[in-house]
């Protein structure tokens, strides 16, 4: 990928204090340098954010130039909501640690996968105009999901409060890391290839599907696909 013009750095860290992961934004994102508290202040139609990390990698380290990339994606733990079912790392604000919503995506990476975030390009939205979508999710709610008007962002209303999805097509500094997973929300991670992400099923685990939290997070990564491409070709 070739880098993009106008670097603005950002430092985290994880959340015992002590791991600190220096990362870059494209400009396309700087408004989502913003306190989740004063975000929702200015919006009151949204009633809560998830943030998350749509992080790819050559689909062969050898040679990427002829192989399809691959998105990370984590199973959820069987005792947590959505139980066994597969998302992108994200996760809500904390409070006490959050002074960004860039923040909060770049510490979830941290805190699920250990990636550290090497930088940010743009929000990955639905990939269609800010009409409603009827969507279910996996457990069978009725979700409404369409497009901001004002943000390049997700909005999903689900039993009468509306989510900003806020999921950036990230790089990190190492592809080739391991994976460490909170036992506590995730119990599996895979890499992926959008064949694998549009036929929800795995090419290397015959007869498992790929069952995803709701339509819209597949809706989400695919476009992700998409901009990744995009990115690449700049």
């Amino acid at each position: 990928m070739t880098s993009m013009c106008a670097e603005e750095s950002r430092s985290a860290k994880d959340s015992q204090g002590h791991v600190p992961t220096t990362f870059t934004i494209s400009p396309k994102i700087v408004d989502f340098h913003i306190s989740p508290v004063d975000f929702l202040a200015s919006r009151p139609d949204i009633h809560n954010i998830v943030a998350g990390t749509m992080v790819f990698r050559p689909g062969s380290i050898t040679s990427p130039s002829t192989s399809n990339p691959e998105v990370l994606l984590l199973r959820r733990a069987a005792s947590d909501s959505f139980p066994l079912k597969w998302e992108i790392p994200a996760g809500t604000a904390d409070p006490s640690i959050d002074r960004s919503i860039i923040g909060i995506a770049v510490r979830e990476l941290w805190e699920e996968t250990h990636l550290r975030a090497r930088r940010l390009h743009q929000t990955v939205g639905l990939g269609t105009p800010s009409d409603a979508l009827h969507l279910t999710s996996s457990v069978g709610e009725v979700q409404d999901a369409r497009m901001d008007s004002e943000y390049s962002i997700c909005l999903l209303r689900v039993a009468g409060l509306t989510w900003a999805i806020v999921a950036f097509l990230t790089e990190v500094e190492d592809e080739l890391s391991e994976i460490v997973l909170r036992e506590d929300e995730h119990v599996d991670w895979a890499w992926l290839t959008e064949n694998e992400v549009e036929t929800g099923f795995f090419r290397d685990r015959p007869g498992k599907s790929l069952d995803m939290v709701s339509e819209a997070m597949k809706i989400m990564v695919l476009e992700g696909f998409r901009l990744m491409k995009e990115i690449a070709h700049e």
